[in-house]
């Protein structure tokens, strides 16, 4: 009996993780369609449609209004740079000014008693307030007025005074005129007999301040009042009383801003 010999060979097994490289890589699943809107026809009734993304730069936008709000702020401040400009030229605004007028001391006693040392004082005083500007109206607020004396060891304080507000017209100086007084305000001995030796040799020296507020009225139009701070002297009672050309005082904006 004849045996029969395979026609065919045996097929091979292919290892594991095998590639073959005639093979096309797999095909990437297409994208499902988008679904279009319904037709009105066939829409809901009461359903609203779906909102579309739109798609915009935040950037863009911000850089857009911040060039507007840059433009818008400049054109501004030129034209305030312009009014301020030519406002300036028309009422040419000028600063008041303050010069003590006259300062008498009518008392000023020194009593060394058991107890201590104490001053009794009484001074009048007067204050040259001008202003200097022809269009411009400068009113001033109820202030308050204190008196001291120059000493070395500190200034004594004999005295305050309250000043009523007015309103000084265009190209005006006016006086004003104010009397402190003060009793038994307590010193040092030694500072007691200087106060007593210089009044009698009128070189006693005094310091006169005055805190209030100033504001300004061009025709219709007032501005609100802002504190002020007027510093006089130190002043001997022979410079006061002499007739002669009154010293100039310190004018402070704010009460500290020295503007003159």
């Amino acid at each position: 009996m004849v045996e029969e010999k395979p026609t065919s060979k045996p097929v091979l097994q292919k290892p594991p993780g095998y590639r073959d490289p005639a093979a096309t890589g797999p095909v990437a699943p297409r994208p499902p369609p988008r679904r279009q809107p319904l037709p009105p026809a066939f829409r809901q009734p009461g359903k609203p449609l779906p909102r579309q993304r739109y798609r915009r730069s935040r950037r863009c936008s911000c850089c857009r209004i911040c060039c507007w709000a840059s433009a818008v702020a400049l054109v501004a401040a030129a034209i305030l740079a312009v009014v301020a400009a030519l406002a300036y030229l028309w009422f040419q605004p000028r600063l008041p000014s303050f010069r003590l007028e006259s300062l008498n001391a009518t008392q000023l006693r020194v009593a060394v008693r058991p107890d201590g040392t104490f001053v009794d004082a009484v001074t009048k005083v007067g204050i040259l307030v001008s202003n200097p500007n022809g269009r411009i109206v400068v009113a001033y607020g109820d202030g308050m007025a204190r008196v001291s004396v120059a000493d070395d060891d500190g200034d004594v304080a004999v005295g305050e005074a309250a000043i009523q507000g007015f309103e000084q017209g265009r190209r005006n100086r006016t006086v004003v005129r104010f009397a402190a007084a003060a009793k038994g305000v307590a010193v040092d001995e030694v500072a007691g007999a200087r106060i007593r030796a210089g009044f009698r040799s009128r070189e006693v020296r005094f310091v006169v301040e005055v805190r209030t507020k100033v504001g300004i009225r061009v025709g219709g139009m007032s501005t609100g009042k802002v504190p002020i701070r007027v510093g006089c002297g130190p002043v001997s009672l022979k410079q006061g009383a002499s007739g002669g050309k009154p010293p100039k005082c310190r004018f402070y904006l704010l009460r500290w801003i020295n503007l003159h």
